[in-house]
């Protein structure tokens, strides 16, 4: 008998990699293919749409990732500019004339509040490149560690939005359904399926013929029941 266990706890992305396993299962034994092939093949045809859907909700995910870069690194352009202002505004402050010289480079290349987001990292990599030439007076006032912070993220972002426009060049990722959907469809054929399989697997005289495939199976669900405890554990 294959044993059921509770899919619908698996996170969307533990679910796609569960039934792509159960797939080549299906595949590989072909258990009464004379009347179950329809079912196989309803079967593949959603996985392929869960392929796709899963790929749409990774692209979101990375949407969203790109966004709070985007957003990370204007803070951290704001941080400097306002810590130099709160030097600034003491002329008796012993680093106000270091704070002076690193404000004329920032003001001097511009405000990324306002740019697109590929000028903003074509603007962020000239400012990092002309505070180069401050160094002695980045540290002199502290704010070293705030440009490095903020070149990090900078290609931080440069990163992400490059693996979204990979992705995104995808035209038909707009088209599917969300993965919700998706896997209520891949599960109600997999139930269906297995509860068959189990069927025939009652029947005495054919238990060996299904003893490999359930038994391949069995060792499948347990490794991700095994997967879902260590989660809850960390």
């Amino acid at each position: 008998m294959i044993t059921k266990f509770q899919i619908n706890h698996l996170s969307n992305a533990v679910f796609f990699q569960y039934m792509r396993s159960v797939l080549f299962i299906f595949d590989k034994y072909a258990i009464d293919s004379i009347n179950l092939t329809p079912l196989y093949e309803e079967f593949r045809h959603f996985m392929c749409d869960a392929k796709i859907a899963f790929a749409y909700e990774k692209n979101i995910e990375e949407l969203r990732k790109k966004n709070e870069a985007d957003l990370y690194r204007d803070k951290l352009h704001s941080k400097l500019f306002n810590y130099l202002k709160s030097i600034l505004y003491d002329e008796n402050d012993s680093r106000f004339d270091d704070a002076q010289i690193v404000m004329r480079v920032l003001k001097g290349v511009g405000n990324p509040t306002r740019l697109t987001e590929k000028e903003k990292s074509v603007m962020l990599n000239t400012l990092g490149n002309q505070l180069g030439g401050c160094v002695t007076q980045l540290y002199a006032i502290g704010a070293k560690q705030i440009v490095e912070s903020l070149m990090e993220a900078n290609q931080q972002f440069i990163d992400l939005e490059k693996k979204f426009r990979k992705t995104n060049d995808d035209k038909n990722l707009s088209k599917m359904p969300l993965m919700g959907a998706v896997r209520k469809q891949v599960n109600k054929v997999y139930r269906i399926i297995v509860d068959a399989i189990n069927g025939y697997a009652e029947v005495m005289y054919l238990k060996y013929d299904y003893h490999e495939m359930t038994n391949e199976m069995n060792k499948l669900s347990a490794k991700y029941d095994m997967l879902q405890l260590i989660k809850k554990k960390t």
